[in-house]
């Protein structure tokens, strides 16, 4: 898939071409269901998948207004960011995976407990306990920088690219991953000390200390 094709096919849903949108929403619905997910710690995926059509309805409705100045899929994360933001107004709630999350901070009090025994705690469950609290410590961060953190780190994007999503400039951008990343070591370095290595690599929070 190269950019021109990308363009091409937006270009030509700005006509009314429904199969080229079509074609759009195929390749990109993957990434924009990503992008929800981390942005707002959502675990259930009907929310999710709500959103995500909401996101792809709004870019047909504002495929006549498309310049191809930016990728595509920088354009289509601007507005699942602006749809991600309008949801949390609205609803007023927490992500989801915060209640998972006190629940793990209340396991964590009878860890001593579990090592006293003779079992031990599965590996996986660790894991997934450990990468709840990432999602989580992600999810709580102010609104500009979550959105910085999760499209360099989970999406790749670059700084011109994340300055483009937030209507910024690139040294806003690097302001907010530094003070998310102060943040996210400030909120993780205590409850990180024996997560297993591979933790890191399931919830891409390795990256994270990483520019």
């Amino acid at each position: 898939m190269s950019l021109n094709d990308d363009e091409q096919l937006m270009l030509a849903a700005a006509q009314g071409d429904r199969e080229a949108f079509g074609s759009l929403v195929e390749r990109h619905h993957p990434g924009v269901l990503r992008f929800v997910h981390r942005f707002l710690g959502i675990v259930d995926g009907h929310t999710a998948e709500d959103l995500a059509q909401d996101v792809f309805l709004a870019a047909w409705k504002a495929a006549p207004s498309f310049r191809p100045r930016a990728k595509v899929l920088t354009w289509l994360l601007r507005i699942t960011t602006n749809i991600c933001l309008n949801y949390r107004r609205r609803s007023r709630l927490r992500a989801t995976v915060s209640l998972t999350a006190q629940a793990f901070l209340s396991a964590r009090q009878g860890e001593a407990g579990l090592r006293s025994g003779t079992e031990r705690p599965d590996a996986r469950e660790i894991a997934r306990e450990e990468a709840e609290t990432v999602s989580k410590a992600i999810a709580d961060l102010p609104s500009k920088q979550r959105t910085a953190i999760v499209l360099r780190h989970f999406h790749g994007l670059s700084y011109a690219e994340i300055a483009e999503v937030l209507d910024t400039s690139v040294s806003a951008v690097e302001s907010l991953l530094f003070r998310a990343r102060q943040s996210l070591r400030e909120v993780l370095a205590p409850s990180t000390n024996e997560i297993p290595p591979q933790v890191f690599s399931k919830c891409g929070a390795e990256s994270l200390w990483e520019t």
